[in-house]
């Protein structure tokens, strides 16, 4: 019998009958996983939502990053409808607790009528004709019209053969992937000394470190000391902190190096490992700052890592770097992006990546649509973003906005022929993709639920000058790097800072080689220290120059930020 369904399914679907167990499967309780299962079931569809691990939340719930990544326009926060009803629950803050992050899921899911169920691993996938008919679980084989992949490492979307890049194999450095995280907890930590401390570190000494309400950030000058176990696995950044409920801290700032996320059993044993370098750096931060850490105690770790960056979809349409920073807007765009492009180290001790901050852009639906799959979308940082574009589109707010859109998508879907909204019922994602209209009762209806889909900021082109496709070129590879205040512009006539330039060199050959200058460019940095921030002198590049082999650059300061991108365009092949 079972078999005779097999061959009969992909039928019913041509037909656009209804059979199915459910209308809509999502694979993945992270939070874009959830607001995708909310927003279908709260459309009407029958939602089943499965997870492989212990519970829902994902990267907030189970790897305790307990602060969201926001992004503001001067109308407020740039993700609105179920993301913004999330933000509520949890106290509107940036940083939260995680067990009320947990709660606040759970309760969405309940009040939509979603059906969850946890600890169930993909035994095999089955596509027939371009579209994924069925996904077997040790609890039996679960059908569906649509699917839904919002695991963090598209391993559905992958197993039904959509294709990926790895890492970041499209800029053609490497195929690395960034620094995972391991967060843990402390307890008997003062949070008032914390708070003081991190707000006259950044208000006197100006070092960017700050605390207010739940969240603080800071300590750089104290953990620079610190000697991993293994330098070429662990690094200490600076603490980014998040206090709970129960007066305890989580910290964000053990890096991990060489995880790709795609292995379950690899992911949990450098977790098992990674957790004894934890109890390394609670003794070290005792010993280092006993006024502020000699109390504290290590309370446990997370229950799973916070990875980064594993696959990257190949979808009908890639984003990418210089449409993010420049706010490009999309006719088909689902979301609204614009949190920097912040990019965390491929290399132990490697400076991280900063590119700018976007001015808000347009996430295309055609982001989520695999070229191979027609009936499944992806709803992660393994969408289709260039490695560089998700520097800012992996952000948990706008993933949230991408999983309401892949519901409401699958509603449209389902429901569009019986309501009228279209005169030719559409049968797959790649037909809503092509259709003027469907996008636009799609766009319509997200508005209606109180998505944002535009923004009165944009960004400036500079496209007639000197630099402008060079730089373009380089900010698609992660190496034309830009303070935070370089909003929604490359930024081509104003001085470039001495560390932006730096970084760029560092970056690539940190990849690419040779060692040798490498180590010319690391020195600089140590040298000049204390003029990172300030605009690079003509003479000081000439003499970084001279020291890498390179003829001189003529002209007069100010070195552009035009001037630059030749000049890099020309170091950095």
């Amino acid at each position: 019998m079972l078999t005779a369904l097999r061959i009969f399914f992909p039928f019913i679907l041509s037909l656009g009958l209804t059979y199915a167990q459910y209308d809509l499967v999502v694979y993945g309780a992270t939070p874009q996983g959830v607001t995708a299962a909310v927003a279908a079931a709260q459309e009407g569809l029958r939602v089943l939502l499965l997870e492989p691990g212990r519970g829902v939340g994902g990267v907030l719930t189970q790897g305790w990053l307990a602060t969201l990544d926001l992004a503001k326009d001067r109308e407020g926060l740039l993700q609105g409808g179920l993301f913004r009803d999330f933000y509520r629950r949890i106290g509107q803050e940036p940083s939260f607790d995680v067990r009320r992050a947990e709660e606040a899921l759970w309760a969405m899911l309940r009040e939509a009528g979603v059906e969850v169920r946890l600890q169930v691993p993909l035994d095999r996938v089955e596509v027939e004709a371009s579209r994924l008919t069925l996904v077997a679980i040790p609890e039996g084989p679960v059908q569906a019209p649509y699917f839904v992949d919002a695991t963090d490492t598209a391993e559905l979307a992958f197993r039904a053969g959509a294709s990926f890049t790895q890492g970041r194999e499209d800029t053609g450095l490497d195929q690395r992937s960034m620094a995972a995280t391991l967060v843990f907890r402390l307890e008997g930590v003062p949070w008032g000394a914390v708070f003081l401390a991190l707000n006259y570190e950044g208000q006197v000494r100006r070092t960017g470190a700050g605390a207010w309400g739940r969240s603080g950030w800071g300590f750089a000058g104290l953990v620079r000391g610190y000697l991993p176990s293994d330098p070429s696995r662990y690094a200490l950044r600076g603490l980014n902190l998040a206090r709970q409920d129960d007066g305890s801290l989580l910290v964000n700032a053990l890096l991990l190096f060489g995880v790709e996320g795609a292995d379950p059993l690899s992911l949990e044993r450098m977790r098992l490992e990674a957790a004894l370098e934890a109890e390394r750096v609670v003794a070290y931060l005792r010993e280092k700052d006993p006024l502020l850490f000699g109390t504290a105690r290590l309370a446990g770790v997370a229950p799973s890592l916070y990875v980064r960056e594993s696959r990257h979809l190949k979808a009908l349409y890639r984003l990418k770097a210089d449409e993010v920073l420049l706010g490009r807007t999309f006719p088909d765009a689902v979301a609204l992006g614009g949190y920097p492009l912040d990019g965390q180290a491929y290399f132990p001790g490697e400076t991280p990546y900063l590119l700018g901050t976007p001015a808000p852009y347009g996430v295309p639906f055609r982001s989520l649509v695999p070229q191979e799959l027609r009936n499944l979308l992806v709803v992660s940082q393994a969408a289709g973003f260039d490695s560089v574009a998700a520097f800012s589109a992996r952000v948990v707010p706008l993933q949230m906005a991408l999983g309401e859109a892949a519901g409401v998508a699958v509603a449209l879907l389902r429901k569009a022929p019986q309501a009228g909204l279209m005169k030719v019922p559409l049968a797959d994602f790649h037909e809503l993709a092509a259709s003027g209209q469907a996008l636009e009762a799609l766009r319509k209806r997200l508005a209606q639920r109180g998505a944002r889909l535009s923004s009165p900021e944009g960004g400036r082109v500079e496209a007639e000058r000197p630099g402008y496709r060079e730089a373009v070129a380089l900010l698609r590879r992660g190496l034309f790097a830009g303070p935070y205040y370089l909003k929604g512009s490359l930024g081509l006539s104003e001085p470039i800072l001495l560390g932006d330039f730096l970084a760029n060199l560092e970056h690539y050959y940190r990849a690419k080689g040779p060692e040798e200058r490498l180590r010319v460019v690391l020195k600089a940095r140590e040298l000049y220290r204390g003029e990172l921030q300030r605009p690079l002198r003509r003479a000081l590049l000439n003499q970084l120059l001279q020291a890498l082999g390179e003829d001189k650059l003529a002209g007069t300061d100010p070195v552009t930020r035009g001037e630059a991108a030749l000049l890099l365009y020309r170091l950095l092949p």
